[in-house]
């Protein structure tokens, strides 16, 4: 399965350049497989124009926390292909 992803904005404040690096090498990393081990359905084969996730709390740790926000996406792709493919036609 092949999946593209764009995240047209992440704010992260305060977050110096080195770090972001680090947390953006650990979202990349951490979504890659969570979306290996739990990809979405064939039915969810759908594009998603927009999926929000909730605020996530900073860890002192960047690449703590880009696993954590890594997790937030992909638990707001789950719920919003989810509510696409339950819509009837």
């Amino acid at each position: 399965m092949r999946i593209e992803l764009h995240i047209g904005r992440l704010v992260l404040e305060g977050v110096t350049p080195h770090d972001s690096a680090v947390l953006r090498a650990a979202l990349e990393s951490e979504l890659d497989a969570l979306l290996s081990r739990d990809p979405l359905t064939p039915r969810q084969d759908h594009h998603v124009h927009r999926a929000t996730t909730p605020p996530v709390r900073a860890a002192a740790d960047p690449a703590a926390f880009g696993r954590q926000i890594a997790r937030a996406v992909h638990d707001s792709l789950h719920r919003g292909t989810q509510r696409k493919a339950d819509r009837p036609s």
